[in-house]
């Protein structure tokens, strides 16, 4: 018998006669089988090899709990098998619910900064965002790992970063216990108010302000029947430009009551906004807050003190422009005439208005009524802006929108005698049109005139306008008063031209025809 046959024959004897082994048969290669009546077929490794599945379990795990090195938020790709970042909560979005094709589903988000000062978004939805919601708290540290990176959509993300996290089942967040004050609890990336009027509707920023004036917190219904509420405010930096930002929902509340309180016992603060959204609804360029927006009332930040020294220093009485201004006119086409064109040519008496600008100094402006009390509520989606009256209970009523209510604000209706070369006319500024004019809030001005009792500083101001050189942008058409048809010019926008000590040119020029 060769070598072989006696090694199989002494295996199958030992198989045999083992009464652990009853059930097996051995074959010629070592590997136990089950009997032919059961079907699986499979191979059993003998007793001896049982071990090589515990040690590849033990592997297997030992791999996955080893230890991640914290990873740098700019450092994250989609490219990382596993990653861990340790950053601050900054910013959280509320709980939302949506339906899509799919069913019904919910998603929040929260946007976070390290130590380096990277910063990304994650998002969770479904099952993770009822897992993490009551979790992700701002300002707090975390500890996070394994998520998918995937392009970030820049259009509504106001972060510097080309990717943000998707969080799913394997993604682990946790507390950080310990928090050295290693990672800031904010960062900016402020943009002059100057430069939002070539950014696109839709972006969102970072601005940085002082406040001039805040209306009151207004009811909103909302086309899906639900309530809101608004709070409109004016702030102005040192490009020497000014635009209205609008509060809604909770902002109304806490930071719109503490900016009330401070503006109405005469203080100016500051206002910082990040992750606010520009808008041009109702062809008005305002920045508005979303859900993720962050809000902070005197900001302790370095450019927070710049522009409170640019203010003592100046900017508080420096002339601002508004770039609020009604941007559905950008399409319109304006014709450069003189004052005596606007007559001879009996401009604005057809059946549609003439948009015209002319060159002109300020000569006399009507200070006695210059503005007067208008409504905040909203009207057809736009700001209503009729003018209210007193209640016997000193709250204000609005015939329009047939409601009554504590607040109103003051906005220009202020009537300028404009003169060039050829002859002078009448023309009235509304709201941003007159604050650009006169450097002021129509609010400002009369709480200076009318709570401050303030003549001097009133006159004053209302002088430093006259002499001013412009290019108006103004609207002629016909107007009926009392059953009298005459020509009204409005003014829609201005451009000054000149600087304040050199304001004479036209006037200089009128003096030789």
């Amino acid at each position: 018998m060769s070598p072989r046959s006696t090694v199989d024959a002494k295996m199958q004897q030992l198989s045999l006669s083992n009464p652990q082994n009853e059930r097996f048969a051995v074959n010629a290669t070592g590997y136990a089988f089950v009997p032919s009546g059961d079907t699986s077929g499979n191979p059993i490794l003998p007793s001896n090899l049982h071990s090589t599945p515990m040690y590849m379990d033990r592997f297997h795990i030992a791999r996955n709990e080893s230890p991640l090195h914290i990873t740098s938020i700019n450092a994250l790709s989609p490219y990382q098998a596993r990653w861990k970042i340790k950053a601050r909560v900054t910013a959280k979005t509320d709980l939302r619910h949506f339906t899509n094709p799919k069913g019904h589903g919910k998603v929040f988000s929260f946007d976070l900064l390290d130590a380096e000062g990277g910063e990304v978004r994650a998002t969770c939805f479904d099952l993770q965002a009822e897992q993490y919601f009551d979790l992700i708290e701002v300002d707090k540290v975390y500890l996070i790992s394994d998520g998918s990176l995937k392009p970030a959509q820049k259009k509504f993300i106001p972060l510097n970063n080309e990717y943000e996290i998707s969080v799913h089942h394997t993604t682990s967040i946790e507390i950080c216990s310990s928090d050295d004050g290693s990672i800031p609890k904010l960062q900016y990336d402020f943009q002059q108010i100057s430069d939002l009027e070539n950014m696109e509707s839709g972006a969102t920023v970072d601005l940085i302000g002082i406040v001039m004036s805040i209306g009151p917190s207004t009811r909103i219904i909302r086309n899906d029947g639900s309530e809101t509420q608004k709070r409109t405010l004016h702030v102005k930096d040192m490009s020497d430009r000014s635009i209205e930002i609008i509060f809604w929902g909770k902002f109304c509340d806490i930071e719109g009551q503490e900016l009330q309180l401070l503006c109405d016992s005469g203080s100016n603060p500051i206002v910082a906004l990040k992750g606010g959204r520009i808008s041009d609804f109702s062809g008005t360029r305002s920045v508005v807050t979303i859900s993720s927006t962050q809000l902070k009332v005197n900001p302790d930040v370095p450019m927070a003190e710049r522009i409170k020294q640019w203010y003592m220093a100046g900017g508080m009485t420096a002339p601002c422009v508004p770039l609020s201004q009604d941007t559905s006119s950008v399409s319109r086409v304006y014709v450069q005439k003189t004052i005596a064109q606007i007559k001879d040519e009996n401009l604005g008496q057809s059946d549609k208005p003439d948009f015209i600008t002319v060159r002109a100094v300020i000569s006399h402006v009507v200070a006695d009524n210059f503005c007067y009390p208008a409504c905040t509520l909203e009207f057809n989606g736009k700001r209503c802006n009729k003018k209210v009256t007193r209640n016997d209970n000193w709250t204000w009523y609005c015939g329009r929108c047939n409601q009554s209510f504590e607040n109103c604000e003051y906005v220009y209706l202020l009537t300028c005698q404009i003169k060039d070369h050829t002859g002078t006319t009448f023309a009235t500024a509304f709201r941003d049109a007159g604050e650009a004019i006169v450097g002021y809030t129509a609010h400002e001005l009369f709480i200076i005139r009318n709570v401050h009792q303030d003549e001097v500083r009133f006159r004053k101001i209302m002088d430093a306008v006259l002499g001013r050189e412009y290019l108006f942008k103004l609207r002629a058409m016909v107007e009926t008063f009392n059953a009298e048809q005459r020509v009204k010019l409005n003014i829609f926008g201005v451009d000054k031209l000149d600087a304040p000590d050199m304001n004479h040119g036209v006037l200089e020029r009128s003096a030789t025809f």
